[in-house]
């Protein structure tokens, strides 16, 4: 029974680790992203489709190396574009890093405190957290550090991560076993203090998950709105420009 309860708390922690702070698709929202964007200097770089797209902060739009002659209008949208996602893309990729850090210590915390500071549940989650910040890393940061969303980086994330879940959950079930039997050594009835200790743990990583939730809805629901303003002007770009005729970085599907 504590393995079957142990599983059980690790697929909500799982879950929790996964998908709260990586990807910060709100309750309401779920986006998907369609090409690469990079900040070079004040310039936003975009590759979609094999085509190099250089809009600059004046409005000024180049196609791979060749300028694209643009009306006000058109030039007023993209400077318009490109300031939202110039303000956006640091914002985004450095807040999914901080959440996944804090949330991540705040279940450390509680593993620490029921387990103790050795325990080696600690040790494997904590690997795994690191994993998951490369994975962050790799997907929105070029390496000099600035700004760079690689989509199919991202997609393939999230699929190796998915992937590893039930590895994941057989491995520190394990672990947590292993922890919980050092710790009753000594105890008159051990199977007892096993089956109470790992109800306190499973009863302290639900609440802690529901207090995670709760603490970052509101920046789920912020990166959620942001890109559906940019899926709004990437509308308005390609119904101002025929070059851009059906171009778009994102899709927001709200439910």
């Amino acid at each position: 029974m504590g393995r079957a309860n142990l599983t059980k708390m690790l697929k909500t922690s799982a879950i929790l680790t996964l998908w709260l702070p990586f990807f910060a698709a709100a309750d309401s929202c779920r986006p998907e992203l369609h090409g690469d964007i990079e900040i070079s200097a004040d310039s936003v770089i975009i590759e979609k489709n094999n085509n190099r797209f250089r809009i600059e902060p004046n409005g000024n739009l180049y196609v791979d190396v060749h300028r694209v002659k643009l009306n006000d209008a058109q030039k007023a949208s993209l400077t318009a574009y490109s300031k939202t996602v110039r303000n956006d893309l640091p914002f985004i990729g450095r807040s999914l890093s901080e959440e996944l850090h804090n949330s991540w210590m705040a279940l450390d915390g509680v593993i620490a405190a029921e387990l103790g500071d050795s325990s080696a549940l600690r040790g494997e989650l904590g690997d795994f957290h690191q994993h998951l910040q490369r994975q962050v890393m790799a997907s929105l940061y070029s390496p000099d550090r600035s700004p760079y969303l690689k989509h199919k980086a991202l997609e393939m994330a999230v699929q190796e991560i998915e992937a590893s879940v039930p590895q994941l959950i057989a491995t520190v079930s394990s672990r947590g076993l292993m922890d919980i039997a050092t710790l009753s050594a000594g105890e008159s009835n051990k199977m007892q203090f096993i089956s109470r200790k790992m109800a306190t743990l499973q009863n302290r990583i639900s609440d802690e998950v529901r207090v995670q939730q709760n603490r970052t809805q509101g920046l789920r629901q912020d990166v959620c709105t942001r890109l559906s303003q940019w899926q709004e002007q990437e509308a308005e770009i390609s119904s101002l420009i025929p070059a851009l005729s059906g171009w778009k970085t994102v899709t927001v599907t709200k439910y």
